[in-house]
């Protein structure tokens, strides 16, 4: 017989031997973790029937209790930015409040600027309106003067008038008035006048 052949048998051999005590092993740490497994579930199942109730209450109190600590990772960060939100939107809340007190102290220095325009504005007009009615009385009373005079007087006088107050003169006076005035005035200085009192009209 060959070496090769002596070989194989002892193989063999060494597999028929060992492969039944590795089953049995297998068999044994089988049976030894079934039997720890049917002990821890009898050690379980122990308790009591009336028992029973407080253990699941218990259980449930630990599983309520567990709860928190379990999601706390998970609610954890957030929190964190629910915070962050909260502060961000007091501190836009405190902006806007002082722009708010800006604007309204803006808006209060604006309305008492506008009311001291207003008051200088009818200051003003009241001026003028004095003003006007003072020019009002003076061109009537020039009126009542060159009106009783005589024509050739009356147009000496009003030739050296500025042409403005000779205009303003004439408009308020009588057609016949004016026109007997104009015929003693120079014809150069009438025809401005009968122009300026044309485009008057």
């Amino acid at each position: 017989m060959t070496n090769d052949g002596r070989n194989m048998r002892s193989i063999t051999r060494h597999i028929k031997l060992y492969l039944p005590a590795t089953l049995l092993g297998f068999l044994i740490v089988k049976l030894m973790l079934g039997a720890t497994f049917f002990c821890m579930k009898r050690a379980v199942l122990s308790v009591p029937v009336f028992d029973s109730r407080p253990a699941l209450a218990e259980d449930a109190d630990t599983n309520i209790a567990s709860q928190p600590s379990f999601n706390s990772q998970n609610v954890g960060p957030s929190l964190r930015i629910l915070e962050c939100k909260r502060a961000e939107l007091k501190m836009e809340r405190r902006q806007l409040e002082r722009e708010r007190k800006q604007l309204a102290v803006l808006k209060q220095e604006i309305e008492t600027k506008l009311v001291r325009l207003s008051e200088m504005q009818e200051s003003i007009q009241k001026k003028l309106d004095e003003h006007e009615t003072i020019r009002n009385n003076k061109i009537k009373h020039l009126i009542k003067i060159y009106t009783t005079m005589a024509p050739k007087k009356a147009a000496a006088l009003i030739e050296k008038l500025d042409m403005e107050v000779i205009i303003e003169l004439f408009s308020k006076m009588k057609g016949e008035q004016v026109g007997q005035i104009l015929s003693s005035v120079p014809a150069e200085k009438a025809a401005k006048i009968s122009e300026r009192l044309a485009r008057q009209d």
